[in-house]
């Protein structure tokens, strides 16, 4: 009888894709002092209005950053080996955190008093003290303040790459990979100040808010390796890149100041406490930005094409920037007519709040859970 001729083997899979869910931190976002207080009876409690910073009996009130907390997200990948050498590949993927936001309030009615620190250059003082100086938000029997500070955050990308296997024997597999990715980090920052005077000459109520939003924009070339180990049904596997390329940043500010009373026409006029005609608008810049990154997974195979699995990632940028190092802490107030008296207002002396644009770096991380076919 003739011999049957053996069945031939299902071809290899050449089609992937995987889907993961994200729980992310991320580096918290940086604050200057915006709130402080005083101790009754120190040094600090009679210089100036109180509260200045540099002087015994202040207390900052403010945090000097605002953590976000987890970022729930996602991840979707695809790829494709060639048909005509399986050494090479193609791949694209993406991922989004989605949107979250921190703050802080703090509410006085009278007592604590409350103050917002500045360096005054303002001409004469302005009635300020000048130098370390402060703003009257709550004071006893004379006001009720409050401030109200919140941050929010988005952050995803997309990248597309080709693969190149270098080594696959029996249960290992190392690829390079080189390709072009893009992210983007944004940012705002609300700061909402108002005093409630009641024990004053002419009586009153003042809001300023502060608006300061940054976005970064990074568009890079990389590069990286991947390897994976297979130990029977289960495996490891680890993803190491780094993207070289430019992060174009933007920095918008803006932000109102509003009165009743005071003697004062009622209205709403451009300029809070840390925002004046002097750093209204928006600043921009290229810069050279480096973007490393690691994935670690470990992974389960259901069947021969079906793959779930836990892992830990982590992201770093070395230039960005962040809404909170955008404020400049030296004013002069004498432009705003709102907080000056004058009516209307003129800026004399030195052009502060400057605009800014100032970097720092940032990272993003945490666990990840997902599943992978293959066909």
């Amino acid at each position: 009888m003739p011999l049957k001729a053996r069945p031939k083997p299902p071809p290899a899979p050449v089609w992937w894709t995987s889907a993961e869910a994200l729980a992310w931190s991320v580096k918290s976002t940086p604050l200057p002092p915006l709130l402080t207080t005083f101790t009754l009876g120190s040094l600090s409690a009679t210089t100036g209005f109180g509260g200045a910073l540099g002087v015994p009996g202040t207390t900052v009130l403010s945090p000097d950053h605002l953590g976000y907390g987890v970022f729930p997200g996602g991840r979707l990948t695809l790829g494709r080996w060639l048909d005509f050498d399986p050494r090479y590949g193609v791949e694209a993927s993406g991922f989004g955190l989605g949107s979250r936001s921190a703050g802080y309030s703090v509410i006085s009615g009278g007592s604590p008093s409350l103050r917002v620190p500045f360096n005054n250059v303002s001409p004469a003082g302005l009635g300020f003290p000048v130098g370390s100086s402060s703003f009257v938000l709550a004071d006893p029997g004379f006001a009720n303040g409050s401030q109200f500070t919140k941050s929010s955050l988005q952050f995803w990308g997309i990248e597309g790459n080709g693969l190149y296997r270098v080594y696959s024997k029996d249960t290992l597999g190392v690829s390079l990979l080189a390709g072009v990715r893009y992210l983007d980090l944004r940012e705002g920052l609300s700061i909402v100040s108002t005093e409630v005077q009641t024990g004053g000459a002419t009586n009153g109520t003042y809001i300023g808010t502060d608006n300061f939003s940054t976005r970064n924009q990074f568009v890079g070339a990389q590069v990286g390796v991947k390897a994976q180990q297979q130990f029977g049904q289960f495996d490891g596997s680890l993803l190491a890149k780094v993207a070289l390329g430019d992060n174009y940043q933007s920095v918008s500010i803006n932000g109102t100041s509003s009165t009743t009373g005071f003697g004062l026409p009622v209205g709403v006029i451009p300029g809070g406490i840390f925002t004046q005609s002097t750093n209204i608008g928006q600043q921009s810049r290229n810069q050279f930005a480096v973007v490393p990154e690691a994935q670690v997974q470990l992974g389960y195979r259901v069947t021969g094409a079906f793959r779930i699995f836990v892992g830990y990632d982590f992201l770093y940028i070395n230039n960005v920037v962040r809404p909170g190092n955008q404020i400049d802490t030296t004013l002069n107030l004498s432009g705003n007519s709102k907080i000056s008296g004058v009516t209307p207002a003129t800026l004399v002396g030195a052009a502060r709040p400057a605009p800014q644009i100032n970097g720092s770096d940032f990272w993003a991380q945490g666990a990840k859970v997902g599943a992978s076919y293959a066909f």
